[in-house]
């Protein structure tokens, strides 16, 4: 009888453990889903912010492409006089191209956020998915840019050597290589940078928060 009661006994306590350690467990999940609740929403208000700047941004140059207020508003914003108003629009509407497509894209990136975080996905999976979007966003940042901005120099550089002349291959080829190299330098180094500032703290947050989750 003794050692029946003593068997009830142990997988009593037994059982008192694992339902405490199973509340502990519940707990910690609970304080990793409100970090991570918390760390998505400033995610998606620098998203949102990027797709307001991006935008507007957008909007201005192809108004100002639209309306032929190029020479007018370059002049007054004390930029390259050296070009004609046909040599300005080409690079307005390529910058009002190219920052509407990031606009749009950071947009649709935004719902998708969203949509995870209002999902009924287990915690792990919405921040898995999350960073991974995150991360998309950071080399659209990064790498879009090295198309646009290093030919936009090049462009600017080539009119301002070449002025009216013709085309020939001589030491000004070279000089309008070495500044597009020298702005794919430039914008590969500063749009990562800038990248990093933006989003690296959070998403490096997502990252602690999913070990935490794997322990």
């Amino acid at each position: 009888m003794e050692l029946e009661e003593l068997k009830a006994l142990w997988k009593e306590e037994a059982e008192k453990e694992v339902s405490a350690h199973q509340v502990n467990v519940d707990e910690i999940r609970g304080v990793i889903t409100r970090k991570s609740q918390s760390t998505i929403s400033n995610l998606k208000r620098t998203i949102k912010m990027k797709v307001a700047i991006t935008g507007v941004a957008s909007i201005i140059c192809i108004v100002t492409v639209v309306f032929n207020l190029s020479d007018s508003l370059s002049e007054s914003l004390g930029l390259v006089r050296f070009m004609n108003p046909t040599q300005l629009a080409i690079i307005y509407t390529i910058l009002g191209v190219s920052l509407a497509i990031i606009s749009i894209v950071n947009f649709f990136n935004h719902i998708r956020i969203t949509d995870f975080e209002r999902s009924s996905l287990p915690t792990k999976e919405t921040i898995q998915h999350v960073a991974k979007i995150i991360k998309s966003a950071m080399n659209l940042g990064t790498y879009s840019d090295l198309i646009v901005s290093p030919f936009i120099f090049a462009f600017v550089g080539y009119v301002f050597f070449y002025r009216e002349e013709v085309f020939q291959f001589d030491i000004r080829v070279l000089y309008v290589l070495l500044i597009y190299a020298g702005g794919l330098t430039f914008s590969y180094f500063t749009n990562k940078y800038a990248m990093k500032k933006r989003f690296g703290n959070d998403l490096n947050r997502l990252k602690e928060y999913l070990k935490e989750l794997e322990l």
